[in-house]
Order: structure tokens, then sequence, then C-alpha cells
């Protein structure tokens, strides 16, 4: 048995306390980080849905305030035929040509205004995170990005501005007869609560 002089014992102990608050410290805080960032976010760009023979595009401002509320607005050149969907835990609803209608689902509804996005998925997909509890594919580029992810029937892939950022700046997503393309002009914070306008 080694015995080690007293001072060279508080020094171990020491170096044992700092060690484990810097990994407590680093496991804590990126978590709670992405937790926050992960579900409350805003972006602002242009989107393209090609569906069957209808192509659509838009400006899009989507507002993420957590897991189940969100506000998306869509709209054409200099504002016209804007549409707005909400979404929250009590349901959903969509603005468009100055009536508001109600549903359980944003989907619905997004596809009842000729917008037939997944949208569940995307808020998820869009910030290169896949849906939860279902099967997956995806490749990571050298610069450790994801490049694509294949899921519930659509492929998705994204591009970055450059190597480090994390965020993509433009998604394309493809499924048997839906296509869409998102470039993201800005990435922000969303702070605050969604409602409808």
């Amino acid at each position: 048995m080694i015995r080690l002089p007293k001072a060279a014992l508080t020094h171990t102990k020491l170096a044992v306390i700092t060690a484990l608050t810097i990994l407590t410290g680093c496991g804590a805080n990126p978590e709670r980080y992405q937790d926050s960032s992960a579900e409350q976010w805003q972006l602002k760009g242009k989107i393209g849905l090609w569906h069957g023979d209808k192509k659509e595009s838009a400006t899009i401002d989507w507002q993420q305030c957590s897991a189940d509320s969100m506000h998306i607005r869509l709209s054409g050149p200099l504002g016209s035929g804007t549409i707005e969907l909400f979404a929250d835990s009590d349901g959903a609803s969509l603005s468009q040509n100055g009536e508001t209608r109600r549903a359980a689902s944003i989907e619905s509804l997004a596809a009842q205004a000729q917008w037939p996005l997944p949208v569940d998925a995307l808020r998820l997909w869009v910030r290169g995170r896949a849906a939860p509890q279902r099967e997956l594919r995806s490749r990571i580029n050298t610069s450790g990005q994801l490049e694509e992810l294949e899921q519930a029937g659509w492929t998705i892939r994204y591009r970055y501005s450059g190597p480090e950022q994390t965020l993509p700046e433009r998604v394309d997503a493809k499924s048997v007869n839906t296509r869409l393309s998102l470039i993201i002009r800005t990435w922000g914070e969303q702070t605050g609560m969604c409602t409808p306008r």
C-alpha cells in the first residue's frame, strides 16, 4: 500500500472535486440550452411547394414557442394571399381570406389551405432533428453536419452557409408526390407567446 503525503492528498481531492464540477457543468448547461433552443425558435425565409400538378410559393415566418405551440405565416408578394396557421395544446386554427377555421390538427388545416405540409415532423426536420419513435436513415458530411435524413417516406437534404454552421440555410424535402424547398434567410430565438394575429 502506497501512502501519499497529506499535501498530495489535499491536491488530489481538489483535483477530483474540480473535475467533477467541470463535468457536471458540461453535462447540464448544453442540455438545458439544447432543450430550450430546440423548441423555441423563429425562422424567416421563402418556401416553395410542389404537390401533384400544383406549385405554391410564399415568404414564411415560422415562430415555434414550444413543442406543441407554433405560429406559421405564409404570404405572397406584398403580403397577398396571406395564410396564418396556429397551433397549441388546445388545437389548431387557420386564418385565410378573412375567415378562421379550427381543427384538432394543424396538418389537416394546412392541407385545406392547399399547403399539405408535414408540419409536426417539419418543425424537427428543419433544425436537423429526427421525429421520435420513427425509423430513419441519415448521412453526416465531413464537417459533422447532417447532410441527408430519410424518415416517414420523406428524404430531406440540408445545405449550410459554412462548415461550422449548426443550422441549415436551405432544406429540400421530397416524398412520393410532394416536394418542398425552404430557403432560410434568418434564424432567431423566439421569445414570448405564440398567438394568432
